[in-house]
């Protein structure tokens, strides 16, 4: 299985790091094959494609050692999609079978963006890959149309239990907490208008880094312009135990994105027993039933965000109502186990109960 491993912060490494301490590990002969960087942020074009050069031959070796049958991929738009399909050819010249994971909100624009000459690339890479993964049956839906030919499953992403719960105290204000990278994809624009626009005290932590340049102090700078530091509080990004306790202490948790994936932040916010206000973007409103495990809002829509927020800090009872029926569904649907469960049916359906699983 290859693919981001942790410590690297983002979904692929947190799916990876999950799976690699689940069923499947204990089921299957897996074995995990970091593509993450190797390199600087700073590095050179030249190191850039010597450290690649390096990744090829060391999964090369690897293919030849492990006599894997099956090698799973995890993968993401960008040039990242066509490096990892130089993995999936590699793989296919030893005869493994191939399982290609498809990761990202911007995986459907990131095709649709691409000139003929490299679509075709993309489809070919995509039509070599014995089953494609994706998020969720709209993503299906979306890869589907965009690369013929492809045999494309369903797996939803899985997030373990938090290791601290239940230390949430009264408070005039209710918290909510924001986790992912600051951006525009995100809304954090249209969080911060629906702050200015609300009439019960509640308040938002943020917890995540930039994921567009500068766009920290960007909304830094617009708290300060706004005048809502009674509202709004910065914190960067927040990992591990951190992650952990910021979830248990808060009363809620929002997330006002304009595309999305599967966010793993809001998987993890359900398993913390947390009512969630989300946009019915992606595969959000698969996940959330409107009202009953959690709130779902238009996109781009200040005020029906801060409407919803405004309930939801209205009523602690209406808020750990929704909490405790988004754990419920967590734990149905969207634990590891799940996710592992869900994997190994894939395998088995697809190539057969005996087999054996990428590197190490």
């Amino acid at each position: 299985m290859s693919g981001p491993l942790p410590p690297a912060i983002g979904g692929m490494a947190s799916v990876i790091g999950a799976l690699g301490q689940s069923l499947l590990a204990t089921r299957t002969d897996l074995r995990l094959f970091d593509t993450g960087k190797k390199t600087s942020e700073g590095r050179s074009l030249w190191q850039g494609l010597g450290a690649r050069f390096t990744l090829m031959g060391e999964w090369r070796a690897a293919l030849r050692q492990h006599r894997a049958e099956i090698v799973h991929i995890h993968t993401c738009s960008g040039f990242t999609y066509f490096l990892d399909g130089l993995l999936l050819l590699l793989a296919r010249q030893q005869g493994c079978k191939v399982v290609l994971h498809v990761h990202g909100a911007r995986f459907d624009q990131f095709l649709d963006g691409l000139s003929p000459v490299l679509l075709a690339a993309a489809r070919f890479l995509a039509g070599r890959a014995d089953v494609v993964i994706a998020l969720s049956e709209d993503w299906r839906k979306r890869l589907v149309s965009r690369l013929p030919g492809s045999h494309v499953l369903v797996l939803a992403n899985g997030v373990p239990e938090p290791g601290i719960l239940h230390q949430r105290k009264p408070a005039a204000t209710t918290r909510f907490v924001f986790l992912g990278n600051l951006c525009k994809r995100k809304g954090v624009p249209v969080l911060l208008d629906a702050m200015e626009i609300a009439s019960e005290p509640w308040s938002v932590q943020f917890a995540g880094g930039d994921e567009d340049p500068g766009f920290t102090e960007w909304t830094r700078d617009q708290v300060e312009r706004r005048h809502l530091h009674h509202r709004a509080q910065l914190l960067g990004p927040v990992v591990g135990v951190a992650k952990d306790e910021l979830l248990a202490q808060a009363d809620a948790f929002v997330l006002p994105s304009l595309a999305e994936g599967l966010p793993m932040a809001l998987l993890e916010a359900m398993a913390a027993r947390l009512p969630v206000v989300v946009t019915s973007v992606g595969a959000m409103p698969e996940v959330i039933d409107d009202g009953i495990d959690g709130v779902l809002v238009p996109p781009n829509n200040a005020a029906a965000l801060s409407a919803a927020m405004d309930r939801l800090a209205q009523s602690a009872d209406r808020r750990a109502e929704i909490g405790q029926a988004g754990y419920a569904k967590y734990l149905s649907r969207y634990s590891v186990d799940a996710m592992a469960q869900g994997l190994l049916n894939i395998y088995d359906e697809s190539f057969g109960t005996e087999v054996n699983t990428g590197m190490r």
